[in-house]
């Protein structure tokens, strides 16, 4: 009984430091989430990744990741943001990020609503992830749009 209290001591200190260790590791606040794409036979689902980038974590990295699209080894991911995307601008104001992105956005985009929806909600997920940020304003070439392809309107600030 006494060596199993002994154990059950360690054991107890070594989770409590490993723990302490995990929320210094959060706290180091080098790590962004974006969101890809997983084709299934009858749906495309927005997956949730997350990428490690040099601390302190911002938005514009986010972005950047995001663009960046998926490593070689996820080979069951396709980027939310269609190729030859660039990020021409970031600026932050009153809680809303205004994120300004180059024609290829338009341009290079394939798909229908659901991967439209799924491009506008990845933008939005990548920037409100940050706790200055509450909205977000899409613009292509400097210029607000109505909409990326026709499906979902973004000439407002989306939540």
């Amino acid at each position: 009984m006494r060596y199993f209290l002994i154990l059950l001591l360690i054991a107890s200190l070594a989770l409590s430091g490993y723990l302490a260790y995990q929320l210094y590791q959060l706290q180091q606040n080098d790590h962004v989430v974006v969101h890809f794409i997983r084709a299934t036979p009858t749906n495309f689902l927005l997956v949730p990744v997350v990428r490690s980038v040099s601390a302190p974590a911002s938005p514009e990295k986010a972005l950047k990741q995001l663009l960046a699209g998926p490593t070689a080894a996820e080979t069951e991911l396709t980027p939310s943001v269609p190729s030859g995307t660039k990020l021409l601008g970031l600026t932050i104001e009153n809680k809303t990020a205004i994120a300004d992105f180059s024609k290829e956005i338009q341009t290079n985009f394939v798909g229908g609503s659901q991967l439209e929806s799924h491009l506008v909600q990845a933008i939005a997920a990548a920037l409100t992830q940050f706790p200055e940020i509450d909205r977000v304003r899409i613009l292509i070439e400097g210029k607000p749009v109505e909409s990326i392809a026709g499906h979902v309107y973004i000439d407002y600030d989306l939540p």
